[in-house]
Formats: structure tokens, C-alpha cells, sequence
């Protein structure tokens, strides 16, 4: 199987708890969520300014969070089709992106050797 479309390289990659859907960031900073048993995507997202280096859904929620090179960690409702929040913090780009395993937090890891954890619940979000 091979899942097309995207123009610039593709640098993250992140699979959803049920293994439906899986995402992926590419160089330019778009974002495609593909669905894996109809083998096509579902949606195109943009945000970010350059490369989409970290992406990691919701071990939960209808939702994922994605790090850029342009030091953002941004918040996506799929449901809603766009992002909902935009996390500034990091003074170089994003490497790494985890949840907690009970989906309450997120942290990230960054090129300025600093680990930022967002204390914002996300338990509302599910």
C-alpha cells in the first residue's frame, strides 16, 4: 500500500490507538490524516511554517498535537477539521512529542535541549 500526495518530504509519522488512521508531516509543514482501511486521506491540514518534525494523536480523543521547526506545538480537532490551539515556548524547533499515558498532558522535547510540559488538561477535549 502507498499513500500519496505529498509534494515535500515527509519527516513524522504517527499512528491513532486503533491503527485506522495515521498521520504525516511533511517538510513544508502540512499535515495529511490518511485512512488506513480506505487507503485514502481524509484531510489536508496546514499551519505550520516549516518542517512538521513531531506528531502524536490522542491515546483518547478525537484530537492530535503536531511540533514544527517553527517552534510551535499546535493542537488539532479532527473533528472540527483545524487547529485549537497554537503552544509557544520553545526557542528552536520541535524534535518530540509524547502524551501522558492517561492522555491528560502533553510534552515536548527540542532542539533547545529543553523539555516543556503543557500542565493545560485535555481531558475535556475527548
Amino acid at each position: 500500500m502507498s499513500l500519496c500526495g505529498h509534494t515535500s518530504p515527509v519527516e513524522s509519522l504517527a499512528f491513532d490507538s486503533a491503527e485506522v488512521f495515521v498521520l504525516a508531516g511533511s517538510s513544508t509543514g502540512g499535515i495529511k490524516l490518511w485512512d488506513l482501511e480506505e487507503t485514502k486521506m481524509v484531510r489536508g491540514l496546514t499551519g505550520h511554517r516549516s518542517n512538521c518534525t513531531a506528531l502524536e494523536f490522542h491515546p483518547f480523543g478525537e484530537f492530535f498535537v503536531s511540533g514544527s521547526m517553527d517552534t510551535n506545538l499546535k493542537v488539532w480537532d479532527i473533528r472540527k477539521k483545524g487547529c485549537i490551539h497554537t503552544y509557544k515556548g520553545h526557542t528552536r524547533g520541535i524534535s518530540t512529542i509524547r502524551f501522558t499515558p492517561d492522555g491528560r498532558w502533553v510534552v515536548s522535547g527540542g532542539f533547545d535541549n529543553v523539555v516543556k510540559v503543557n500542565l493545560e488538561s485535555y481531558h475535556h477535549l475527548c
